[in-house]
């Protein structure tokens, strides 16, 4: 009797994708990212948004909260540099803001050093991307917010819009009222500058 042994050969691709499976894993990937993009480009730049005006409204209460505390007119006005308030019948505080006590009501931040001396508590920059104007409702010329020393706003109110490329249908604002209470804003009827 005669026994035939047939070996067992086994072959063995190597691990790995072969082209046709890398080809369609990267064509699936590039529809998803072509799809997923643009959604997420516009929930980065909502956040910008949502982030700013919390920033702004944050600012705006806590202005007004020091003009209580230290009874002492505070006032909030756009800025280029963090240390001087811009032109005083300028809406565009998209460089930055500014609060600071103002002793003498002159929107001017004096020296600290002095006896009637201001201090600036907080400096802020606006991201590059945003438009932040102010646009005032009350009575006079400077485009600033003054909180008296009861935290009132008297003549110093209005709203902010926050604004981006894709303009007022993603719009945000937020409103200072006569007496002083911030708030959102509805924006149905603003418009972008």
């Amino acid at each position: 009797m005669t026994v035939v042994v047939i070996s067992d050969v086994h072959t063995h691709s190597p691990g790995g994708f072969t082209l046709i499976e890398l080809m369609v894993a990267l064509a699936v990937l590039s529809i998803l990212l072509m799809v997923a993009a643009p959604a997420f480009r516009d929930l980065i730049m909502d956040n910008k948004l949502l982030s700013e005006s919390y920033a702004m409204r944050a600012t705006l209460n806590n202005a007004r909260s020091e003009a209580l505390a230290q009874r002492m007119p505070v006032t909030v006005c756009g800025s280029t540099d963090g240390d001087t308030c811009r032109s005083s019948d300028q809406e565009d505080w998209s460089d930055g803001y500014i609060a600071f006590t103002d002793r003498d009501q002159d929107a001017v931040p004096d020296d600290p050093n002095t006896i009637n001396g201001d201090m600036i508590f907080i400096a802020r920059e606006v991201d590059a991307d945003l438009e932040i104007d102010f646009v005032k409702e009350g009575p006079g010329a400077d485009v600033i917010v003054r909180f008296d020393s009861r935290g009132h706003a008297r003549s110093n109110y209005g709203y902010f819009r926050f604004c981006d490329e894709r303009g007022a249908s993603k719009m945000k604002a937020l409103g200072v009222s006569i007496v002083g209470v911030v708030g959102a804003k509805k924006t149905a009827s603003l418009d972008c500058p």
